[in-house]
């Protein structure tokens, strides 16, 4: 403990001299956090920040498998909160020599810190935080502490005291116990930096280097770390002091204001300048009828469908139906809005932009256009733009009072096919870290009728783990070939508030049914209630997971036009009843989403990460179009143990609620972001996509 002061003060003796200032990012420690080698620091992700991590320090001080690996995963949340999940696998790998056998343990848990938001000057960074906590009975380190932080110059200091329970293993060392603290500094102008901590129990030591930026991994940044260890034990008496690895990669799910900007203004600087609009200005200016004629020319090369162009005495209006900017709708209203800005007739003074869907119209998009023609060239405030905008679910004016100039209501491409991955998977059991069934899906879906699709799915196993063949434990979990659903889907407005799909076929291969989604848009503000259902006929011998008649029932909290929280009532497809509430965090088009559902005498807990698989710019409107998943979801949950029920077993089947094979939510409602609030903050959004896509169609 003693060694720790005058090891730093003498790195800072040495090096001050040579050092500026301190590498950027963060780096993740081996119990799951933000911080050093092993100690967490009161520094977080930043909001929409995730961090995956592998590295084989043992935590455990000194068990006796001779393969440790530890598997992180934190993400952001905001508000200066992170949450880390961690699976720490273990294995005593078989000497053959020696006739041992192979075993295995592991232990998943989770871990949670806040910063506190405190900002004063002189004051160092402050947090609570709490380690290995989870569903799982296994007790190794868990914590509860609080920490400070700070830089000066090019030293990174944290000093904090924290309080641990007794390990699984009576003689074993406690992990983070009493005070704790280290010291990380930067070696010159590289990006590598020294280490020296103490984490109660025992000293560590070790050099970090942070990679730069990699912009064509989404702005990723890799650490790397190697220590040694100082002052462990094991449970015998024996030295437990080892040299380990941790490899982390930190990437930002969303793409923050400044970086758009950035964007646009690079393509911006690429292009001629934006010609003149005023009639009075330009002697060649084409006519009112050239402009729809240009307007609706450029939206079609932008790949939109259902493109329609018209008028309303002074104010323009155009109607399209997206699906090609699969991340997210406003990307398309983005284009729309300022290609339809740019050639609108000099005279206009409001535009209104229809956004439709299967073709319904969806909601209604409006602003003044010199406003926002002005603001597309810097000329103009986004204050001015925000304040003419407009958002509806149907439309402010009388349709038929439209004198359409171009365009058909009609949609061009006549079959999309999207494909998709499907995994099932287990991890941290005691048979093995990971077992899972990788197969590829293809939909394929065909517009008939306004609001009606005919669609099917067709499944086909990539590969999988031997415990999930035929026969071994996990074979529930095996992804199976052929036809996995056959369906007419009709979705219709009732009212304005209330948006309903229906649909009727075939579902998990061999099983006849119907299901049917409600979503209702409470008056008073953005909030909204949902109702999901199904209800099969099971013909089919060997039915799999998620194939029974389930239903749900929830209220949606809209706390920010990010930020939901979601509370109901469920009937599980295992027959079991129960509440259920989420919390789901949008960053970008990434969401996590932090979930608990209770079902009879058993309690799940987990999370769930979305994401757009296919181009941000897809294909675009063709008889045939090819493209990815729009929203790709996938969940990791644990059962919560108790007082009666400590083991953390697999319950495949048990607690799952309704899943829909086809969600109206996210193939017609943007998945649930589409608001009057969210419009408003996707303003540099919108004129990115602009520059991005529809600038170079413009003279």
């Amino acid at each position: 403990m003693k060694k720790l002061p005058s090891l730093v003060s003498m790195a800072c003796v040495l090096l001050w001299p040579a050092l500026s200032s301190h590498a950027q990012g963060v780096g993740v420690a081996s119990l799951g956090a933000v911080g050093g080698l092993n100690i967490p620091s009161a520094y977080v992700l930043g909001t929409g920040e995730a961090a995956f991590s592998l590295g084989n320090e043992d935590p455990n001080l000194g068990t006796n498998y001779n393969h440790q690996r530890n598997y992180l995963a934190g993400f952001g949340l905001g508000a200066g909160v992170e949450l880390f999940g961690r699976l720490n696998h273990n294995q005593n790998l078989p000497n053959q020599q020696a006739g041992s056998a192979e075993l295995i343990g592991g232990d998943l848990s989770a871990s949670l810190k806040w910063q506190l938001p405190l900002e004063a000057k002189g004051l160092p960074k402050l947090a609570l935080g709490l380690t290995d906590y989870g569903g799982d009975a296994a007790v190794f380190f868990r914590s509860v502490y609080g920490v400070a932080s700070d830089e000066l110059g090019p030293l990174r200091w944290s000093l904090g005291y924290a309080r641990s329970e007794q390990s699984l293993m009576p003689k074993a060392q406690r992990v983070l116990d009493g005070v704790f603290g280290g010291a990380e500094l930067r070696l010159w102008d590289t990006r590598a930096t020294v280490l020296a901590e103490t984490d109660g129990t025992r000293r560590h030591a070790g050099l970090r280097y942070y990679s730069p930026v990699m912009p064509w991994l989404s702005d990723a940044q890799l650490v790397g770390s190697v220590q040694r260890s100082f002052g462990g034990s094991k449970p015998a008496g024996s030295s437990a002091d080892t040299t380990s690895f941790n490899l982390a990669l930190v990437v930002p799910l969303q793409t923050d204001d400044a970086t758009r900007e950035q964007r646009r203004r690079s393509a911006m600087q690429a292009l001629k300048p934006l010609p003149a609009l005023d009639v009075a200005a330009s002697a060649q200016a084409a006519t009112d009828t050239e402009r729809l004629a240009n307007l609706y020319a450029a939206l079609r090369t932008t790949g939109l469908d259902r493109v329609r162009v018209g008028t309303i005495g002074t104010d323009l209006v155009v109607e399209y139906e997206n699906q090609r900017y699969l991340h997210n709708e406003v990307d398309a209203l983005g284009v729309v809005l300022g290609l339809a800005a740019e050639h609108a007739p000099a005279t206009s003074r409001r535009l209104y932009v229809i956004t439709r869907k299967a073709g319904l119209v969806m909601f209604e998009t409006s602003v003044n256009v010199p406003s926002y023609r002005a603001w597309l060239r810097d000329a103009g405030e986004s204050a001015a733009v925000q304040a003419t905008l407009g958002f509806s679910r149907l439309p402010g004016y009388n349709v038929n009072s439209v004198q359409w100039a171009h365009g058909t209501a009609q949609a061009t491409t006549r079959l999309r096919v999207r494909l998709s991955p499907l995994l099932n998977y287990t991890v941290g059991v005691e048979i093995g870290l990971f077992d899972y069934s990788l197969a590829l899906q293809a939909r394929s879906s065909a517009p008939l009728w306004k609001g009606a699709e005919l669609y099917a799915d067709v499944v086909q196993r990539v590969d999988n783990s031997i415990n999930m063949n035929p026969g071994r434990f996990f074979e529930s979990s095996r992804h199976r070939n052929g036809l996995q659903t056959l369906a007419l889907q009709q979705s219709f407005w009732l009212g304005p508030r209330v948006f309903t799909s229906v649909g009727v076929g075939r579902y998990q291969y061999r099983n006849l049914g119907a299901e049917a989604q409600a979503t209702v848009f409470v008056p008073w503000n953005d909030d909204s209630v949902h109702l999901r259902g199904r209800a099969v006929h099971l013909t089919d011998d060997n039915p799999v997971l998620g194939s029974d008649s389930a239903a749900s029932a929830s209220y949606r909290w809209h706390m920010t036009p990010t930020t939901w929280v979601e509370g109901g009532l469920n009937s599980y497809t295992d027959g079991s009843n129960g509440p259920a509430v989420a919390l789901t965090r949008w960053f970008g088009d990434t969401s996590l989403q932090m979930f608990a559902r209770k079902g009879g005498i058993n309690t799940f807990v987990g999370l769930e990460l979305t994401l757009p698989l296919t181009p941000r710019q897809g294909m675009g409107a063709a008889r045939v179009q090819l493209g990815g998943n729009p929203r790709y979801a996938q969940p990791i949950r644990t059962l919560l143990t108790s007082g009666t029920d400590k083991a953390n077993t697999q319950k495949p089947g048990a607690v799952r609620p309704v899943d829909l094979s086809y969600k109206s939510e996210v193939e017609l409602l943007n998945s649930g972001r589409i608001s009057a609030d969210y419009i408003s903050t996707q303003l540099p959004r919108l004129r990115e996509s602009f520059y991005l896509y529809g600038r170079a169609l413009m003279p």
